[in-house]
């Protein structure tokens, strides 16, 4: 499809950063540097997807559009220092789509294609410009998106890591956020797959048998995982960067993958934040790096169940990426 054709009439820019940032005399906060235009020393565009179309289109509680929001409020007000300029990072703006939240599940699986094609477009602009796309919110079906829109920019397939407890390949039944990476592969964008945590327990049979058939995947079950030491834990890393070497990486954080974090399949079994945090601070030495996505968090659940440090977790997240 020409790109032309298909605009990203659903993107909003960011034109002002004040209001979500609060001035202090003798210090300097990040949303007084951060860039709102894309300059030569840019290497890093954030941009958010808040919706949760994908979450409830796969059968799950809404909530992951209350993410970016929360995201910048903290991100923007943490210190710019020594360890963390951020002048070489551009927030570009915001996804806004229709409330489809009573519509049926046909209906909502068609306006996932819809939004896979505008994430699609705004990531493949992002990595054709040369910067490394920083993707906040939404449901885990903008994986393909980001799959989509990388590979296309760059003329072949993209390996992705990702830091889930469940492997997203599900039957290409319509898009939804159970099958982002199937569709992916199928089509061509995602090459090499490391799964980064698979929880036994939510694994169909089905799927585990698909997946292990197939050489370009790589499963890490939470099951080991979870009660290595820190060195064993930094080797399940290393192996899973080796095998996804070969190509451009995107990297793929499930927050459901973290301990006691809200999203539609929050768990007490997974990692701990100290884990996440060290599996960020591993896989961005990739020499290929090419995005960060952190997805299906929510501040605030359809159901009312609130999670009120989601905005420090994503925060967190994205300076230990950035950091130099």
């Amino acid at each position: 499809m020409d790109r032309k054709e298909n605009p990203m009439k659903h993107f909003i820019p960011i034109t002002d950063l004040e209001d979500l940032f609060t001035y202090r005399s003798g210090e300097t906060r990040l949303g007084e540097v951060i860039s709102l235009m894309p300059g030569r020393e840019t290497r890093y565009e954030i941009f958010g997807i808040p919706e949760s179309v994908g979450v409830r289109a796969n059968y799950g509680i809404g909530g992951t559009e209350t993410a970016w929001k929360s995201f910048l409020q903290v991100f923007l007000n943490l210190q710019s220092n020594r360890f963390l300029n951020g002048r070489n990072i551009f927030i570009s703006g915001y996804f806004h789509f229709p409330d489809l939240s009573q519509a049926p599940v046909e209906e909502l699986r068609k306006q996932v294609e819809e939004i896979d094609q505008e994430v699609s477009q705004k990531v493949h602009e992002i990595v054709s410009a040369g910067r490394i796309p920083i993707v906040i919110g939404g449901g885990h079906n903008n994986a393909y998106g980001n799959l989509k829109g990388t590979s296309q920019a760059l003329g072949k397939p993209v390996s992705a890591i990702n830091f889930d407890a469940h492997a997203d390949f599900r039957h290409l039944e319509g898009r939804h956020s159970g099958n982002g990476f199937s569709y992916a592969m199928g089509q061509g964008y995602l090459g090499q797959y490391s799964v980064f945590g698979l929880q036994k327990s939510y694994a169909p049979e089905f799927m585990l048998a698909d997946l292990t058939a197939r050489s370009n995947v790589q499963l890490h079950y939470l099951d080991h995982l979870h009660f290595t030491s820190v060195g064993e834990f930094r080797e399940a890393i290393q192996a899973a960067l080796h095998h996804t070497s070969s190509q451009p990486l995107g990297i793929e954080i499930d927050l459901d993958a973290i301990e006691n974090v809200l999203s539609s399949a929050s768990s007490p079994v997974a990692f701990s934040v100290a884990q996440a945090l060290q599996f960020v601070r591993e896989v961005k030495t990739a020499p290929h790096l090419a995005y960060l996505h952190l997805c299906e968090g929510a501040s605030r659940l359809q159901d009312e169940r609130s999670y009120p440090l989601l905005g420090k977790l994503l925060a967190e997240l994205v300076a230990e990426f950035v950091r130099q």
